[in-house]
């Protein structure tokens, strides 16, 4: 398994703007996250929720360790990655940085703890 990134681009464009359609996949929760340079998010596993990170400003480095091997990608504004279940993964900020965290499970009440493991990718 290799990381798995998009860039997506926008589907409509006129004066106002655009439009670019991000994920067509059931959600639960939805985050907005900051980190400042240096920060290090992450370093778990989930055992049941897959999310997309979805890196709205900033640089980052993304980190997962598939059947051993630890796999690194650099991430851009505009940059989308899956991160599957049982996979662990972290993230570390380049510079400042604001992403997404487009979760299939809930993360409110207690559920994200039960359903997250420590591991320490970086």
């Amino acid at each position: 398994m290799s990381i798995d990134k998009l860039s997506p681009k926008p589907a409509f464009t006129d004066p106002r703007g655009s439009i670019t359609n991000l994920l067509a996949f059931p959600t639960q929760h939805v985050a907005l996250i900051t980190s400042k340079l240096g920060a290090i998010r992450g370093n778990h596993v989930h055992k049941t929720d897959s999310h997309f990170t979805y890196l709205i400003s900033g640089r980052c480095h993304y980190h997962q360790l598939v059947d051993g091997v630890l796999e690194i990608c650099e991430m851009k504004a505009g940059d989308l990655i899956l991160t599957a279940a049982g996979v662990p993964h972290a993230l570390v900020a380049d510079e400042d940085s604001i992403f997404l965290a487009l979760c299939t499970a809930q993360r409110i009440g207690g559920r994200y703890d039960e359903d997250t493991r420590r591991w320490h990718v970086v």
